[in-house]
């Protein structure tokens, strides 16, 4: 294979891309870009109507979450709740309740059959009113209040009976929750829809409604807050042509005679609600769909989509956008040319992954390997066989381990290799506390090496040594690890040590082995062996302390051993 350069390899490929795509760019941007904004325009549309769905229909749903909270239905649970009409344990459980969805629903009440009324609305977090009125009481007293049971501040008293309200009058006749039409709130005069389902005692004997609004004032809100375009408009209007909510600066209500009224969609003011409303029709479509409308004043286009089914409301979703906002803020040749570069690029990446596959696949192992020597682990091997500057790199890395990793000498780990290795498994520990069991240092120092030395030259000290380092790797597993430390001193890294007896054991086959007699070219040595341990986590939680407690332990075993023979000599 002749010598290719990786500079090549990469260049020649993207510069025949680059050029491709621009020629491309160049002849399709002779086009016209009326479709394309119109596609576009019919994608953005679409999306806006599902997100408005989506996050007004989160809203209904939390409605149910919150009565649910309170009573839940024995659809979702196995056995009966009965409903206990307590009004001081109903009043804890709304204040939680009201507090699950406070945008929409903060106001969670219960009429009983008897005429007592619990409710507690939450304002704002700060201000909190509880609504009150017990089974035998004509009136209704308002408080507001910081906490459960808290009566200190009275604010009004009205006259008031849940069971003539319309919620719960729809809701006594029903067997599953039930949303009522949309009216204006008894206590703020708000337009509201209630959410309301009838709960019964243990003896299964009705007890009352339990019921939660949603106003659309905070739908409105909700809807300002999008982001659609300049001129564009939002809006929900109900099946009989009332507004819902708008995103609109016009009220989707009016005063007259000092109370609000609900507005229809054909009767408002705001051109891009009242036209395209009567292009539509009273038709509640089965998806979302885009239409395109000339009102005169340019053409809007139109996403509508049907919100509620599943709650039974029927609404309708319309977002209208004069379509000069897209052409005024896209240039059609710009569009043109974005088109065709996202098909270049798609192009261009398909090729390109191709032909740079083969060398993002050398350095994902080079990566890996660059990792694994970064955390002491044992490269792996990397196989990469190449005569670019890849290849150059790999063969270097191998040199680099070989030089950084392992002493030159005896081929065993350097002493810089273990303190990474053993950072390594600290840092495994703490991340996965209880997977692993631990590791043990054991500190092996030879006894007279040094007349080696003395005796038959250094070259009899470096075979010794070599051939002492292979008796340590011969005695351990393959996950464990022996490293020189220095001079005639290793240490082993016994990774996963359960017991002191299984330590103890494997110093007793290091001794034996290490202390068998060493055959050298023109004579036989041998050496003796102390040695120290120290275990993770029970000893230290840093190999600098591990290592002085396994030499210090080293160093009372040769005294011990010393004192020893002392006394057999007496």
């Amino acid at each position: 294979m002749s010598r290719s350069s990786l500079r090549r390899e990469l260049v020649i490929p993207i510069t025949v891309l680059v050029i491709g795509v621009s020629a491309a760019i160049g002849w399709v941007s002779m086009k016209a870009g009326t479709d394309a904004v119109h596609t576009l325009t019919e994608r953005i549309l679409l999306d806006m109507v599902n997100r408005i769905n989506s996050a007004t229909e989160k809203h209904l749903d939390g409605a149910l979450t919150a009565l649910e909270s309170v009573a839940p239905s024995t659809v979702h649970i196995p056995k009966e709740q009965p409903f206990s009409t307590n009004m001081l344990a109903l009043e804890e459980k709304f204040w939680a309740a009201s507090g699950l969805f406070m945008d929409v629903n903060n106001y969670v009440y219960f009429g009983g059959k008897d005429g007592r009324f619990v409710g507690v609305y939450r304002i704002s977090r700060d201000v909190v009113q509880l609504f009150w009125r017990e089974p035998d009481w004509t009136s209704r007293l308002v408080y507001k209040v910081k906490a459960t049971g808290d009566r200190s501040e009275l604010i009004r008293t009205d006259q008031f009976d849940p069971r003539k309200r319309p919620w719960y009058q729809s809701a006594m006749g029903s067997d599953q929750p039930v949303w009522s039409k949309i009216y204006n709130n008894f206590s703020f005069h708000y337009p509201t829809i209630t959410l309301a389902k009838a709960v019964f005692q243990k003896n299964h004997e009705f007890a009352g409604v339990l019921a939660t609004d949603v106003t659309l004032k905070e739908l409105s809100s909700f809807l300002r807050k999008l982001e659609i375009s300049k001129n564009a408009v939002a809006y929900i209007v109900d099946a009989d042509g009332y507004i819902v909510a708008t995103s609109g600066q016009e009220l989707p209500e009016r005063t007259v005679n000092g109370m609000p009224e609900r507005m229809r969609a054909v009767y408002m003011k705001t051109p891009l609600i009242s036209a395209t409303y009567k292009k539509l029709g009273v038709q509640i479509p089965g998806g979302a769909l885009t239409q395109s409308f000339d009102l005169g004043s340019g053409v809007v286009d139109v996403a509508v989509s049907p919100l509620g089914n599943k709650q039974g409301l029927n609404w309708l979703t319309v977002v209208t956008v004069p379509r000069s906002d897209f052409m005024s803020a896209i240039n059609q040749g710009f569009l043109q040319s974005v088109v065709i570069a996202i098909a270049c690029i798609v192009f261009a990446l398909t090729i390109g992954l191709t032909i740079v596959e083969r060398v993002i696949r050398d350095i994902r192992k080079l990566t890996s390997a660059a990792e694994k020597f970064g955390n002491g682990e044992p490269m792996p091997p990397l196989d990469i066989r190449r005569r670019d500057e890849i290849g150059t790199l790999a063969q270097t890395f191998g040199e680099m381990e070989n030089k950084l990793r392992f002493d030159k000498l005896t081929q065993v780990a350097n002493r810089e290799s273990l303190f990474a290795q053993i950072s390594y498994l600290q840092s495994q520990a703490l991340e996965n506390p209880g997977s692993s069991e631990g590791f043990t240092l054991l500190f092996v120092d030879l006894d007279r090496f040094k007349c080696i030395n003395d005796n038959h030259g250094h070259d009899a000290g470096d075979k010794a040594l070599v051939i002492i380092a292979a008796r340590l790797r011969t005695a351990i597993r393959d996950t464990d690890e022996v490293a020189r430390y220095g001079g005639d001193e290793f240490v082993l890294l016994l990774k996963d040590t359960k017991t002191s007896i299984d330590i103890d054991n494997m110093v007793d086959k290091i001794s034996a082995l290490v202390e068998e007699p060493i055959m050298l070219e023109e004579v036989v040595v041998s050496v003796g062996v102390s040695i120290g341990w120290a275990s993770y986590p029970e000893d230290g939680n840093d190999y600098v302390r591990l290592i002085k407690i396994a030499d210090s332990r080293m160093y009372n075993r040769k005294r011990d051993r010393k004192s020893s023979q002392m006394m057999h000599l007496v």
